[in-house]
């Protein structure tokens, strides 16, 4: 089969003539449609998280809201009952002026007493029997001008020691009652016993002694800052070992300073006149305290002891209640601090 096709095709190639040659290119035929999408590829990774954006600008303040009204107010309560407590009868009547006198020295008359200290059979010291003694004219005791007062445990056989405990102070927070108690202390120390321990003087004081005390704490004292200041300065008072001059004691040292400063010396000078010149002159050199200080001179040395005579007396010498109103005794301060109105002696 194969030969006979060779031998057609070359009877063909002789009878029709062999091809020509090959013609020139045809032009580009036109681009065949876009093929179909592909399917998606995979997502791509995230990327990494933005820098954060500015912070806003802060907004406006709102408006303030609208206060709300007042509620009405509640009903009163009832009246409670005064501190502290109903005043007693025997209160009413006590008579502070002779209470502080009795302060000074109970068993003078001026204090309600007898006398002397020898009638109700005292034999001990007068100063273990004497209010004073242990508080202080100011009764401020140790805290006060009787800092550097001396007293058994220091030295001083014939004087308590002085109390640390501000009376004034501690009576305020008493009833009347307790007050009263409290100084008359039934279970106190023997009156004859020299100690420093509060004596008992509910054997020795009549109950009218004890109101007066009572209404002389709460209403007569006159405050020791409006006549003067007292600076003490120092340690308090204690024995002290050296060897070159064994115990000694040491005591702190008092400086009082203005003096009547919250005074008016003319209303001094004229509350002095009327109440002082009588006995004690023009100028305050008669009858002089102690028999070496004029009345200006003991004054300016011992303030917080000076009004307290003024005002209460002492025995044989002042009756109470020369000068009682505290405005008129601030005033005789002013002027007594003057040492050209009152020199020294």
């Amino acid at each position: 089969m194969i030969i006979k096709f060779n031998i057609v095709l070359l009877f063909a190639c002789f009878g029709l003539g062999c091809e020509g040659a090959i013609g020139p290119a045809g032009a580009d035929g036109v681009n065949g449609l876009d093929g179909a999408t592909g399917p998606a590829g995979a997502d791509g990774a995230d990327g990494a998280p933005g820098a954060d954006g500015v912070d806003g600008a802060d907004g406006a303040d709102g408006a303030a809201g609208v206060d709300g009204a007042d509620g009405a107010d509640g009903a009163d309560g009832a009246d409670g009952t005064d501190w502290p407590g109903p005043v007693p009868a025997a209160y009413d009547a006590a008579d502070g002026i002779a209470g502080g006198a009795a302060y000074s020295q109970w068993y003078a008359t001026g204090g309600g007493g007898t006398g002397a200290l020898a009638d109700y059979g005292v034999t001990a010291p007068a100063d273990f029997a004497r209010c004073k003694a242990c508080h202080g004219w100011d009764g401020l005791g140790s805290m006060g001008s009787y800092a550097n007062r001396t007293g058994v445990s220091s030295g001083a056989a014939s004087r308590p020691d002085v109390d640390s405990t501000n009376v004034r102070t501690a009576a305020l927070s008493l009833t009347h009652q307790q007050l009263f108690d409290l100084i008359a202390r039934p279970d106190g120390r023997p009156m004859n016993s020299s100690d420093s321990r509060h004596p008992e003087y509910a054997s020795f004081l009549t109950e009218g002694q004890v109101w007066n005390l009572v209404k002389f704490i709460r209403e007569e004292w006159i405050n020791p800052n409006d006549l003067y200041d007292l600076s003490v300065t120092g340690a308090a008072m204690h024995y002290e070992y050296s060897v070159a001059n064994g115990w000694a004691l040491v005591s702190p040292t008092m400086t009082y300073t203005n003096i009547g400063a919250n005074g008016d010396k003319v209303n001094g000078q004229a509350v002095y006149d009327a109440a002082c010149a009588v006995c004690h002159g023009a100028d305050g050199k008669t009858s002089p305290p102690g028999g070496t200080q004029s009345i200006g001179q003991f004054t300016r040395a011992k303030p917080y002891e000076a009004w307290f005579k003024i005002k209460f007396g002492e025995p044989g010498k002042m009756n109470p209640g020369l000068v009682t109103d505290t405005t008129d005794m601030i005033d005789l301060y002013a002027a007594l601090a003057d040492a050209t109105l009152f020199p020294n002696l």
